[in-house]
Formats: structure tokens, sequence, C-alpha cells
């Protein structure tokens, strides 16, 4: 099981391939395990690294502020590319994992070939009055994190019921979480303000986003909009994570964006 000693704490992480490399950084509530079709996908021709931020899955405990929370889980990568002797790196993050990358491309932009940013937002919004409900939502909503997982599994089982491979990782995410430190990185996000930060990162950058809510793909279109050299690409029937209720558009949408920056060459016909 590779783990790396860093930072003071420890970190779970799992890597294949070699080439290129692509840091894979999971969502709020998932692990490394949530990146498995893209792991499978990229490997031939790629480094492809997935691992579980502190506080998640099999890495070890986030003690943090708040406030300190996405810069502390933030650094804790830039130490796991040097133990891996990697100098830069294609940054890949769904919804919380996005907001990890905004960071290291705005705070590290040095060991950044290229980002991905899916299903997240740029900012919280704490200052209007939409933003304010949110807040108090992220304060009063630790009933969900600690209630036992299986009261929670008769809505989700619903509102995925489309997506049943997203479906069974995030039924095994509920039942394992670690709810003090998930709960912890929710009000991570309570202030969180990207927007003026981005307009400086000019590495190619890819936004991508499930079209199943307006209010995601609108999101999206703002975090785009902020990243002078970024597209957007919309992904058909897919909620959050579009990488694993469309895993085969996912891993397509991205390829073509890494092809276009000329960090791989072109797939043979015939290899899978």
């Amino acid at each position: 099981m590779p783990v790396a000693k860093l930072n003071g704490t420890s970190l779970y992480y799992e890597t294949q391939g070699s080439g290129t490399a692509l840091l894979f950084i999971h969502g709020h509530g998932w692990t490394h395990r949530m990146f498995k079709p893209q792991l499978d996908y990229f490997s031939d021709r790629y480094q492809v690294i997935a691992c579980d931020l502190r506080g998640n899955g099999r890495s070890g405990e986030l003690r943090q502020s708040p406030d300190d929370i996405i810069d502390t889980q933030c650094l804790d990568l830039i130490m796991l590319l040097n133990a891996l002797h990697i100098r830069e790196a294609v940054f890949v993050g769904i919804a919380y994992g996005g907001l990890i990358v905004q960071q290291i491309a705005t705070q590290y932009p040095e060991r950044v070939k290229a980002i991905v940013i899916a299903d997240s937002f740029c900012r919280s919004e704490a200052s209007t009055f939409l933003g304010k409900l949110q807040l108090a939502a992220a304060y009063l909503s630790w009933v969900d994190y600690y209630a036992p997982g299986e009261l929670l599994l008769p809505s989700l089982r619903l509102a995925y019921r489309r997506w049943g491979r997203a479906y069974s990782e995030l039924r095994r995410n509920v039942l394992d979480r670690r709810p003090r430190e998930l709960y912890r990185q929710r009000l991570a996000t309570r202030r969180i303000d990207y927007s003026t930060r981005l307009t400086e990162f000019t590495r190619p950058a890819l936004g991508v986003v499930g079209d199943y809510t307006a209010f995601g793909v609108e999101r999206m279109r703002e975090v785009v909009a902020h990243l002078p050299q970024a597209r957007l690409a919309i992904i058909p029937d897919a909620n959050e994570p579009s990488s694993l209720c469309q895993p085969d558009s996912f891993n397509d949408v991205i390829e073509q964006f890494l092809e276009r920056q000329a960090l791989r060459p072109r797939r043979e016909e015939g290899s899978g």
C-alpha cells in the first residue's frame, strides 16, 4: 500500500504508467477510487496519480482549522509530487478537487502544465443573500454528516438511478465516510473566491461539467470565463461527478484537450 509520509501526515496514493504526470484530485465525500476509469484509461500513455486528500479515505487525520484546510491539502500534493520526483503535472480536480486545483494554479503556477476543473465553482458568493443562506446551510448541515449512512442511501439511490456506477461508489463513500473531517472540509469552502486570481493563470485550462443541472453548468461557465486560456466541455446526460456518470465522454474530452496542448501524441488507431 503506497503511503507517503509528508507535511506531518500520511498520504495514500496510487500511481500507474509513465510520461506526462496527470494528478487526479477527488471531490467532497469521495476518495481516489472515483478515478478508476481514468487511471485505467490513461495509464498506458501517462503517469497517472490519484490520492486521498488529508482527512479522507486512507490518508491521515485532518486537524487544521477550516481556514487552513485547503492551503494544507495543496501543500500536501506539492510535497507528494516532490516525493515522486515530478516537477510539473496536469492537475485534474472534481468539485471540491476543482477548488484544490484552482488554489494550486494560483499559488504554485510553476508546478502546473495545465489544469482540468470539473463540476466545480470558483466562489462561494458569501457576500450575497443567497451566499449567506448557503453559508448558514453549511453550518447546519452537520446532521447529514453524522447521520447513519444507511438513512441517506434511499435518496441517493433515487438521485443516481440513471448512473449506477456513480451510485455504487457514492454508496461506499457514504458508509465509510469520516464525518467530522468531512464537515470541516465543507466549512473550508464557505468563503472561497478565486474569480480574480484565476485571470492571472495563463496556462492551458479546461472546464468540464455534466448537463444535468443548469445551475452547475452556469457555475462552470463562470470558472472558465475567468481563465484566459480555457474552454468549456459540457457532457450530456451526466450528473456530478461527470467522470463517473459518463466516464467515456469525460476521458475523451480530457484526451482531446491534452492532444491539443501537445502534451502527448494522439492515441494510435486500434490501441486501447
